[in-house]
């Protein structure tokens, strides 16, 4: 319906115009009487330019077509090196990876200690306390809690020292009492790795594994459909093995200073593949796998478990004074590992030999009669094979669609978050809403059960890309 008083002064008249302009531009029916509206203000002077500035908007669009494959390959190479972090970019949203990795956009530095510096900070400890030990040929088992502390003491001042910006252990009271903290992390964090091994049948054999490095382990080499190669580096923080009989069971441990969980909805869509990848990596290339478990390695090596390890600092609620052992037993419970373990009984209490009921260390619990509880987080051997057949399809599709030069501007979305949420290149694509053909790819949840049926069927020659529906 039609108001005659929209058009009774000019300022309401302009407004009145600009929301018509915008559905006349979505293919919406208009009053007639608005083209008059729209001619008498172009004829004035005064309000033409305004006219033409809400032209221009409406025009406006921030749709990245495909660049040709030529440019494609200048870019990244006809050889595809790339990374898995940097494929999990990929899925998440095409043009940001094209920014970062393409175009090669980097933001202006600035000194601080921000929470992305903590992180990596933490991570290097961590690092550098592993080869520490595994540099001296100390056994993990035989390490106190002393020579923990003293240790992992000494790393942190040393990479302190030499952290962005300058020493900041004399610094500032907000920087003290953040060096405090990061030094309670470290000490929990490198105690805990201690407690996992001694009460665990699994042996550390690979700490901060390279591949695609001189001195560390080949690139995992994926063929394309289209002929081309993608070599894929990357690092595993480590590498667990436990031998019994005729089979070798193996685990990738990644550390991580954030919230990362395990969610196989992440593999299923492309966008939390890295375990994954390097598992299959080890269990599908011998010459690989010998030259982390040991060149003597004669038995078949099977999937033992995919872990995050979370360094964290976390917070105790209790409404009862807990005991020290009793404090610590809970924070164990906060600081469990997240992943998925084979489904093998014998297996998980290798990996926690004091396992009574739920565990303290991996996300497992087996309850009375040696049954896996239902909340486990566990896969089968069988389920553990459509995994790896699974990822090597996704990695196929996401080397394939870079070098056909797709960069569209396709970020996901979750019931949990957007790709957009921490991206830096928001004001380069300007992502909105608002603008016409400007919708999330939603990953849409589904049960593990149903993932798996889904992956089961692509490896049996399904649709094996990344999912996702375009729609508000």
């Amino acid at each position: 319906t039609y108001d005659p008083g929209l058009v009774s002064n000019r300022i309401q008249a302009f407004n009145g115009l600009i929301s018509t302009m915008r559905k006349a531009a979505d293919g919406q029916d208009v009053n007639p009487v608005w083209k008059d509206v729209y001619i008498w203000f172009m004829n004035n002077e005064k309000w033409r330019e305004r006219c033409m500035a809400i032209h221009s908007a409406l025009a406006y669009t921030n749709l990245a077509g495909p660049i040709d494959t030529e440019k494609a390959g200048k870019l990244y190479g006809r050889s595809l090196y790339s990374s898995v972090t940097r494929l999990e970019k990929y899925a998440s949203c095409p043009f940001a990876y094209y920014v970062q990795y393409g175009l090669r956009a980097k933001e202006r530095k600035v000194i601080s200690l921000d929470p992305p510096d903590i992180g990596t900070f933490l991570h290097k400890a961590i690092e550098e306390f592993s080869r520490h030990v595994t540099e001296r040929g100390l056994s993990w088992r035989d390490i106190d809690k002393d020579w923990c502390a003293r240790t992992i003491g000494e790393i942190s001042d040393r990479l302190l020292e030499n952290a962005r910006g300058g020493p900041i252990k004399n610094g500032p009271r907000r920087c003290r009492i953040i060096v405090k903290r990061l030094d309670r992390v470290l000490f929990r964090a490198a105690w805990l790795i201690v407690e996992h091994i001694k009460r665990s049948g699994f042996e550390p054999v690979g700490c901060e594994l390279d591949f695609g490095s001189e001195q560390g382990l080949p690139p995992i080499c994926i063929k394309l459909p289209t002929g081309d190669t993608m070599k894929l580096t990357g690092r595993i923080d480590r590498v667990d093995a436990f031998t019994t009989g005729d089979k070798t069971y193996i685990r990738i441990i990644d550390y991580k200073s954030g919230s990362k969980g395990f969610d196989l909805s992440d593999v299923f869509y492309g966008t939390g593949i890295q375990l994954v990848t390097y598992l299959s990596a080890l269990l599908n290339e011998e010459k690989t796998a010998r030259k982390v478990i040991g060149e003597k390695l004669e038995t078949p090596v099977l999937p033992g478990g995919i872990l995050y390890f979370k360094v964290d600092d976390p917070i105790i609620r209790s409404s009862n004074e807990l005991t020290a052992e009793e404090a610590e037993k809970e924070i164990m419970k906060k600081l469990k590992m997240k992943g998925l373990v084979l489904a093998d009984v014998d297996v998980v209490k290798e990996m926690d030999r004091t396992i009574e009921g739920d565990s303290l260390f991996i996300p497992v619990r087996i309850n009375k009669g040696d049954t896996l509880g239902k909340v486990s987080s566990v896969a089968t051997g069988e389920q553990f094979a459509i995994l790896c057949r699974y990822v090597e399809k996704i990695l196929e599709n996401l080397g394939t669609a870079i070098l056909k030069g797709d960069i569209s501007i396709s970020p996901c979305k979750n019931q949990k978050m957007t790709s957009c949420q921490y991206c830096r290149y928001t004001s380069v694509c300007q992502f909105d809403l608002g603008l016409k053909n400007n919708r999330y790819r939603i990953l849409s949840e589904k049960s593990n059960e149903e993932i798996w049926e889904l992956m089961k069927s692509a490896c049996n020659g399904g649709n094996g890309g990344v999912a996702g529906e375009q729609h508000d």
